[in-house]
Order: C-alpha cells, then sequence, then structure tokens
C-alpha cells in the first residue's frame, strides 16, 4: 500500500511539474512575440499577448495555437499611429509562414496620423477633424476653403472613404447634387495601410 503513495505521490509531482514548465514556456513565449514585432519596426507601448488554451507545448507540437489574444495602448507602423489596439486570433500557425484560420484586429486610427499622408499625396495642407461618424478633411484650394466630410470604413488592407458633401467657400454640395459620373469619382477613395506582417 505504501507503494502506491509513493506511486501516486511521484505522478502527482510530475504532473505540477509538467504544468509549471507549459505555464513558464507560455509566458516566456509571449514576451518573445511582443519583443519580435517590436523588431519590425512597430513601435508599441503597454503591448501584451495572451496564448490561450492548455496545455501550450503540445500545441506548439500540433503546429497552432488555438487562440491568441493581444493589445496595445498604441502601435506605430508605416506612419500611422493606432491607439487601443485588440488583437484576436485563431488557429494560428507556430511555423514560417505564419498564418491564421480566422482573427480581428481592432483599433483607433487618429485623424491627426491620415494629415501628413494626404498632404503628401495631395501636394499641399491637408488636415482631418471628426463630425460624429464622419472624417472630415480641410485644405486651401486658390486660397478658398475647401473641406470634404467622408464616410470612413475599412476595406482589407486599406481605408476606403466616400465622400458626403463638399463644401468650397460658403457652399456646399452633397454627393447626390452632383451628376454620376463625378459623384462615382468620388467614392471608394483608398487610403493604402502598410500593416505589418
Amino acid at each position: 500500500m505504501k507503494r502506491w503513495w509513493w506511486l501516486i505521490g511521484g505522478l502527482v509531482v510530475l504532473v505540477l511539474v509538467l504544468v509549471v514548465v507549459d505555464r513558464v514556456a507560455v509566458r516566456v513565449t509571449e514576451g518573445a512575440a511582443v519583443r519580435s514585432m517590436e523588431q519590425e519596426d512597430v513601435e508599441l507601448t503597454d503591448a501584451n499577448l495572451d496564448i490561450q488554451g492548455f496545455p501550450f507545448l503540445t500545441q506548439v507540437v500540433g503546429g497552432e495555437l488555438e487562440h491568441v489574444t493581444g493589445s496595445a495602448a498604441t502601435a506605430t507602423f508605416g506612419g500611422y499611429t493606432v491607439s487601443d489596439l485588440h488583437i484576436d486570433a485563431r488557429g494560428v500557425s507556430t511555423s514560417d509562414p505564419y498564418v491564421l484560420r480566422s482573427g480581428t484586429a481592432t483599433g483607433l486610427l487618429s485623424p491627426s496620423s491620415l494629415d501628413a499622408v494626404a498632404s503628401e499625396a495631395a501636394g499641399s495642407p491637408v488636415t482631418f477633424t471628426t463630425d460624429g461618424d464622419l472624417l472630415v478633411a480641410s485644405m486651401s484650394v486658390l486660397g478658398v476653403d475647401l473641406s470634404a466630410r467622408l464616410t470612413p470604413r475599412v476595406d482589407g488592407n486599406t481605408i476606403a472613404v466616400d465622400v458626403a458633401s463638399l463644401t468650397l467657400g460658403p457652399a456646399t454640395i452633397t454627393i447626390s447634387d452632383l451628376p454620376r459620373p463625378i459623384a462615382n469619382l468620388l467614392t471608394n477613395l483608398q487610403v493604402p495601410l502598410d500593416l505589418p506582417t
């Protein structure tokens, strides 16, 4: 009988050691993944990664992590700063090329982070502000103030906008008032994002 207690005790200790090794391995991997992102020209503040599921080591051996979540207060890449970034990924491969079965990423792109990109593309200063759910782009054209009220959306790796109305000096024109060929030119305007791999 005493022998069985020693065997059971040994198995319990072995299981506890394996659990501790598994949890240490997942924490080390999470830290290494955040450092790896920072080395890919992504500036992160208050970043964390959480590899979920147990046991971790069997997921690694299987070649796929079941569920990975992450967040960062800010992430800067490709000239853009995104705040309040949240990532939720499922079926993340553990070898190169790193792919995932499904996932979402959400964050807030401040209007001011678009100013430099749009100004460079337009060849003159452009500033962005918000008005409710609309994005407002303002610039000067031949000394007259021009502003466009835009409806933004994410379309793959781009931010797409539709112009809702234009204000040139004191006159405001809605897109529905314009001839269809001109209105079509002002829909689905795209700003490509240089997203990190």
